[in-house]
This record gives C-alpha cells, structure tokens and sequence, in this order.
C-alpha cells in the first residue's frame, strides 16, 4: 500500500485501467458551473491547490450497466482528486466541488498526510430538467498516511469489484454506504459493513443523530467554561453530564 494518502485511496478503489484519466480541471470551471459567492470562491483560491479528472465510470469502461429512473441519471460515475492547501476547509470545499460537478461524483480531497473520500448522490432537479442536485453527500474521516487498523479496513472495502453493485447507482450507493460505515467505525472503533439497505439507513439516521449531539455536548462545554455566575456553572455541568450521557447511548446505537 502506498505511503501517500490521495494514492492511497484512489488505488483502493480498485478503478479498472480503460476508466482512468488524467485531466487537469481548471478552477474556473468549478466558479463557472457552480454558481458559487464570493466566499466560496475565495474557498477554491485559498484552499484548492489543483482538481484532477482521474476517472470515467460507464457501462463500457466498468462492465456495470447504467442505471435510469425518473429521478435519476446515472450513465456515468467521475472520479476526481483535489489536492488541497493547509489552510483549507475541507468539508465546505468538498461541498462546492460537488455542487460545481454536474455528474455523480467520487472525490478524494487532501493531500498526501490525509485525505477523504467523499460520494455526492445525485438526482434530477424537481422542476429543471437539466439541472441536478445533491440527494445526499457522506464524507468519510480523514484516512491517515499510514492508516491505522480502522482505516486500513475501510480502504480494503473499496475494491470496486468487491462492492458487488449491478449498475452503476448500486456501485456510488455501496462506495456510499462504506463512507458511512467508516464514519461508524471511527466513533465504536469496529469497522462494519451494513447487511441490508435497512440497515445501511437505520445507521445514517444514528450517525445524523450522533452528529447533532455532539455538537449539543460541545455547545454545553463551551458554556460552562465561559460561565461565571457559580449556581449556573454547576447547572451546565450537570447538563453537560446528561448530553455525554445520552451520546454514550447514541454510540450504542452504531456498533
């Protein structure tokens, strides 16, 4: 296994040699096509150091057939990787690039100390037909260079042959489906595949769950540190005891 983490899980997706590219993409692309604020263009200025095509998924070029509905489109898969600057912010960044990216979109953003992997569904836009939108984004953790045990098991999971999809949507929800878990495993420490779409969502409404009290545990810390009044410094900490409490539980509900 390479040292370096973008190769580390771009070779991991086991990709095969007919889909691979290597096409420079330009930053006004992403400006021009994503409809983004000034903000988010600085965004791409500070944080993005080069985008690279580095894949085309389609039935041709993977065995898998495409897959259409009413709701989406999915006759291909692009695979890119953005290698990013210190001083970026990679959860936002990774959201504009997808935005900015009309096709379903694997990406892997860092640089070679760690990098993510993160799966952008896509479906039809409700009332411009030529127009798509963000179903829904899983962005896994940052994969370490070397990776640790935890990371190691999910890089093993995504051998694309390994994923067993059908058609090329089955193939982003299961790359889609193992972001998640690893997202899982870094909260319980057990890296677990879902056996069912059952399953697989039941984890996604936890790990939603999970999410938003931790950021109630963070928000009870911060004010009990901040607080100076003494009767309601002692009211936050036992509020802070309860929300610690009950993420303990939420963990249980992800193993």
């Amino acid at each position: 296994m390479t040292d370096r983490a973008l190769d580390a899980l771009l070779n991991a997706l086991a990709l095969p040699p007919a889909a691979r590219v290597t096409q420079r993409v330009a930053k006004a692309m992403l400006v021009e096509r994503g409809a983004l604020s000034a903000a988010d263009r600085r965004l791409i200025d500070t944080g993005l150091e080069r985008l690279t095509w580095r894949a085309t998924l389609t039935p041709s070029t993977s065995a898998l057939s495409a897959w259409r509905d009413e709701v989406r489109d999915y006759a291909q898969i692009v695979v890119m990787e953005a290698r990013t600057k210190p001083e970026a912010k990679l959860d936002r960044l990774v959201e504009v690039i997808h935005r900015a990216v009309a096709h379903p979109l694997v990406l892997i953003a860092g640089d070679d100390a760690g990098a993510a992997l993160s799966v952008g569904l896509k479906r039809r836009h409700e009332r411009e037909a030529d127009r798509v939108v963000i179903e829904r984004l899983a962005t896994s953790p940052v994969v370490a260079s070397p990776p640790p045990p935890i990371d190691t098991a999910f890089l093993e999971s995504l051998d694309l042959a390994g994923v067993g999809a059908r058609d090329l949507w089955s193939l982003h929800m299961g790359w889609g489906e193992r972001v998640e878990a690893h997202e899982a495993a870094r909260i319980t420490g057990l890296f677990r595949l879902a056996d069912d779409a059952a399953q697989a969502e039941t984890r996604r409404e936890a790990l939603a769950d999970y999410s938003a009290q931790a950021r109630e545990v963070s928000r009870l810390r911060k004010a009990a540190g901040t607080e100076r009044r003494l009767n309601r410094r002692i009211e936050l900490s036992r509020e802070v005891t309860r929300a610690e409490g009950q993420l303990a539980d939420m963990t249980e509900r992800l193993a």
